[in-house]
């Protein structure tokens, strides 16, 4: 009886079940966040299994994208409705309270592979002389996905072994992973990069084009003809200097031996040349025996131009020099070996007309010289971009580079100098075949206005649709739209209170989200009065919340009550603000911000303590004018009250003699 006592003793406890930690996106897609599916983790996102409760025969999962580099909000919406063998499918996406890091972030659910993932290589698989109809599969699978995507002006920047799959075990035909959940090309190799991607700032490269597509399909082929992960082990500034100096197949190959079936394919994507890479239809003609020459092209001068102790001869190798040791470049400048150069070496008598008259305006405006070395280097090579002091990006990458430094407290004092000089609209003007935003003309205004909804915040947002709201206030919530920022506000009351709920990014964000009809708001916004101000943003937040919701925000609702005072004070009547402030605190309990507004700035409520206090003002005035009426006739009315005072005197003395007179009459007649 012990024994069994005991043995029950020992018996296992079943152990606690996990807690379901599952968020349901559109009522229809189930994220299980207790499942991640490390394999499918790609461009920052982790990703989770996810359930179709429709059709639960469908293999999905879902990449939960990060909040630091979020992903490219404006491409969403056509991935989705794109449906083509070479994409992997994106079923859906919405916004998901993520408990690892507790803060609401962007959900992405795509179809399972059906393959194998493009970097489980197998050196023993390498391709060879009889692997030219696999090759020639892989690539055109990869070029023609491209090109759908190209078909929507969108650019994949994200084409890299571990984010590609095999359609099927046979591995003939290559599926590309995602391409939305991050900024373009942030998680790509330096060896997957053109040289000019390789000089900007990763966050500023910009969307690029199918070009720099290209140049990664190439890299990608070169790693599945060799079986093996492209990676030279060197530095970033290391591989561009090789890149310059050799060229890129000749660098990413580095001496590995290529079957001859697919070296001019390789070599087509691999072009440092972007005017002359190939595409899509050069590869497929070549591939289908017509034929096809492979031409850098490259402006070479037969005579060098030396910088830092090194021979150049070409526009390109010279700008990235300039750039790069600014204080020699002065001197070449101002010695005029530069210009030599260009007229001498290049003969290019166009290109050495502008740089002259760009130094001839600098020595008389007596501009900066590094902004001068900026201008030129535009001029040599319009590919390359932008540097200003330590920034080096591309003006289509501006917003988001600005979103990194501010989302990581960088310094921004390089963007101010970029946006309040000329260079964007000198490298648009360069460009054959792009145009400057149209906004952009309104950058130098923007950037000089420190009022509400303007800065460089404003162009961060009015350039880039695909940024959402980084204020401090939201405390890293992922938002999209302006009911989600409300709603944010609202769920981090408590850690801001004492601030007020709004500042210069939150409103230069709903001014791009709204548009002109939120100017109004903003003029008040900007009066520098507290009361004006405090009543504008209630104003503006019953807005959102009447027409985007949610329905209710009982927090956001107790933060403008604090913020109602200065507004309260502007009313007259004590007695009518000691009601105000009873009937607000009641009011803000409907958590509806339209309430709170309807009470504190209540029409009649207004016109009748305006009125009141006119007529108390006129009241006061009149009773003013009667004191100083009295005030100044004072002497006038002491006077006569003397002269009245004596001619009482003697009436009175008159009357005493006169009553004296007839009582001693009277006692003489009765005796």
């Amino acid at each position: 009886m012990a024994e069994s006592e005991e043995n029950v003793q020992k018996e296992p406890q079943p152990s606690p079940e996990p807690e379901k930690n599952i968020f349901l996106v559109k009522e229809r897609y189930e994220i299980d966040f207790n499942t991640p599916l490390p394999q499918f983790d790609t461009n920052g996102a982790i990703a989770f299994q996810t359930k179709d409760k429709t059709n639960p025969q469908k293999e999905l999962f879902a990449l939960v994208c990060s909040n630091e580099h979020p992903p490219r909000l404006s491409i969403l919406s056509y991935l989705k409705s794109m449906d083509h063998t070479g994409i992997l499918k994106l079923v859906d996406y919405g916004v998901v309270d993520f408990p690892q890091t507790k803060t609401q972030n962007m959900a992405l659910i795509y179809r399972r592979p059906t393959g194998p993932k493009v970097s489980e290589f197998n050196p023993e698989k390498a391709f060879n002389k009889n692997s030219f109809e696999k090759f020639k599969s892989c690539v055109l699978s990869l070029l023609a996905a491209c090109e759908a995507l190209k078909s929507y002006n969108i650019t994949h920047r994200a084409l890299r072994p571990d984010n590609l799959y095999y359609k099927d075990s046979s591995c003939s035909e290559i599926v590309i992973g995602d391409c939305a959940a991050a900024f373009p090309s942030l998680y790509q190799p330096s060896e997957y990069e053109t040289i000019e991607n390789l000089l900007a700032l990763p966050q500023g490269r910009g969307n690029g084009t199918i070009a720099d597509d290209a140049y990664a399909i190439g890299v990608v082929m070169l790693a599945v003809v060799l079986q093996k992960e492209i990676n030279l082990g060197v530095s970033t500034p290391e591989l561009l200097r090789m890149k310059l100096k050799k060229g890129s197949f000749t660098t990413l190959t580095n001496g590995e031996k290529i079957a001859s079936q697919f070296t001019s394919v390789l070599k087509g994507l691999l072009i440092d040349n972007a005017e002359n890479r190939w595409g899509y239809m050069q590869v497929y003609n070549y591939l289908d025996g017509k034929g096809g020459s492979v031409n850098e092209l490259n402006e070479r001068s037969m005579r060098a131009l030396t910088i830092n102790g090194e021979k150049l001869y070409t526009a390109k190798s010279i700008a990235i020099a300039l750039q790069s040791y600014p204080e020699e470049a002065v001197g070449l400048i101002r010695n005029g070996k530069l210009q030599e150069w260009i007229k001498n070496g290049l003969g290019n008598e166009k290109l050495y007309a502008k740089i002259s008259k760009i130094t001839q305006q600098q020595t008389e405006n007596n501009s900066s010289p590094f902004n001068i070395i900026s201008q030129i280097c535009i001029l040599l090579d319009h590919t390359l971009p932008i540097k200003t002091g330590d920034l080096y990006l591309f003006p289509e990458g501006l917003p988001k580079a600005i979103f990194y430094y501010l989302k990581n407290g960088l310094g921004l004092t390089d963007f101010y100098s970029l946006l309040s000089n000329d260079l964007i609209k000198l490298w648009y003007q360069e460009q054959p075949s792009l145009r400057a935003p149209s906004n952009s003309s309104e950058f130098k205004n923007y950037i000089n206005r420190k009022d509400f909804g303007y800065g460089i915040d404003r162009i961060m947002y009015d350039f880039d649709e695909d940024l959402p709201c980084t204020s401090p206030l939201i405390n890293g919530d992922f938002i999209n739209s302006p009911s989600r920022l409300l709603r944010s506000l609202n769920n981090n009351y408590s850690q801001f209170k004492e601030r007020m709920p709004y500042d210069k990014n939150i409103i230069a964000y709903l001014r791009c989200k709204m548009g002109k009809k939120i100017d109004g708001i903003l003029t008040d916004l900007n009066s520098r009065q507290e009361s004006m101000q405090n009543s504008a943003i209630i104003r503006l937040y019953a807005n959102i919340q009447n027409k985007h919701g949610p329905v209710h925000l009982y927090k956001l609702t107790q933060w403008l009550l604090n913020a109602a005072r200065p507004v309260i004070w502007t009313y007259h009547n004590l007695k009518y603000q000691k009601y105000l402030e009873h009937e607000l605190i009641k009011t803000s309990k409907s958590g509806k911000i339209i309430d709170l507004y309807d009470v504190l700035e209540n029409d009649k409520a207004r016109q009748k303590d305006k009125e009141e206090y006119s007529s108390a003002l006129k009241e006061i005035s009149r009773l003013t004018s009667e004191k100083n009426k009295i005030l100044s006739g004072s002497t006038k009315l002491d006077e006569e009250s003397k002269e009245l005072a004596w001619r009482f005197a003697a009436v009175l003395g008159t009357l005493s003699m006169i009553t004296s007179f007839v009582f001693s009459l009277l006692h003489w007649i009765m005796q």
